[in-house]
């Protein structure tokens, strides 16, 4: 080995690439312990084809994620439940903000509904949703309703959302979900709570895994996160497939397959995750009769006060 060349050679091979971030290291962080874990047998390959390899991983790592991703790229996860273990790895490695309960929660969400074979009466529309959402719920949020072309019967509008007591609670804020259980058992038994609020009468498992998608809607806190999906890797009748996110972004989905529909047919509900950094990007429902709803959240972003313009909006009621 000769040293000095190679060093000179790996310089030479990423001058000019940006410095590492947290952002462009969390993808890489993810992807290099997915390859930890996989069976190959690093070892047992060539002396000189090892070398580059560990040194070119090295060497990505410590630049730009983008890098690293290329060089670490596991193979697909063979099963769902490894797919959600890596979820509940990334939701607590990559980088998060650290809200103040004062401050908002700011993300994108789009939902699009398209017909299926048989139902006549559903979509085709595409919306997107910008929310500004209170950490604690003590003052309004916003939300802007924004449809795209594809559905020019419907109409953008700008709207204050504030809560209403008298109209049950309603999806925790939060700051509330920073206070649930990571306590796999109580964990659970809230979840299966919330999903009998949504589907009263149907198995456990059933209420459990409803009540971590209506959860999942909406950012939350990491701890949370990842308890979820460590819960929900336990549950029966779950498969992986590749899918689609209202964005038209490819991931990497975790199905449950389930009786829900009219007159027991059979519906799936997915969450869908990045191929690479197992973040999630959004999920889909496909019932029978209903049609297919895809939707997708963006990663939620801090800020203090919402926009000025929403001064000028009267509140039209509550959520």
């Amino acid at each position: 080995m000769n040293e000095p060349a190679d060093l000179t050679e790996l310089r030479d091979l990423f001058a000019g690439k940006p410095h590492p971030t947290a952002d462009r290291l969390a993808p890489a962080r993810t992807a290099l312990l997915a390859e930890a874990r996989t069976k190959r047998r690093l070892w047992a390959r060539p002396a000189g084809l090892r070398r580059v390899m560990l040194a070119g991983g090295l060497v990505a790592a410590m630049t730009a994620g983008a890098i690293a991703v290329q060089t670490f790229n596991p193979s697909a996860p063979a099963s769902a439940a490894e797919v959600l273990r890596l979820a509940a790895e990334a939701a607590t490695t990559t980088p998060w903000p650290q809200p103040r309960d004062d401050q908002y929660l700011h993300y994108e969400r789009i939902a699009e509904t398209r017909s299926e074979k048989g139902v006549a009466n559903v979509g085709p529309r595409h919306i997107t949703g910008e929310v500004w959402e209170s950490v604690d719920r003590s003052r309004p949020g916003l939300l802007w309703h924004k449809p795209s072309k594809s559905w020019p019967q419907d109409y953008e509008y700008k709207e204050l959302l504030t809560r209403c007591p008298e109209r049950g609670a309603g999806r925790p804020a939060y700051a509330d979900l920073q206070g649930w259980p990571t306590d796999q058992e109580q964990l659970r038994r809230k979840l299966a709570e919330r999903g009998n609020e949504m589907l009263p009468g149907k198995d456990a498992a059933t209420q459990t895994w409803n009540g971590a998608l209506n959860i999942l809607g909406s950012p939350v806190p990491p701890k949370q996160q990842a308890a979820i999906y460590k819960i929900a890797a336990t549950l029966p009748g779950i498969e992986t497939e590749e899918l689609k996110d209202a964005t038209g972004r490819s991931g990497i989905a975790v199905t449950r397959v389930d009786n829900r529909g009219p007159g027991g047919a059979i519906s799936r509900e997915s969450l869908i995750f990045d191929k690479t950094s197992y973040t999630l990007m959004g999920g889909q429902e496909l019932v029978p009769g209903h049609g297919r709803e895809l939707w997708s959240i963006s990663r939620p972003q801090v800020t203090d006060v919402l926009p000025a313009w929403s001064k000028s909006l009267k509140r039209r009621g509550c959520v």
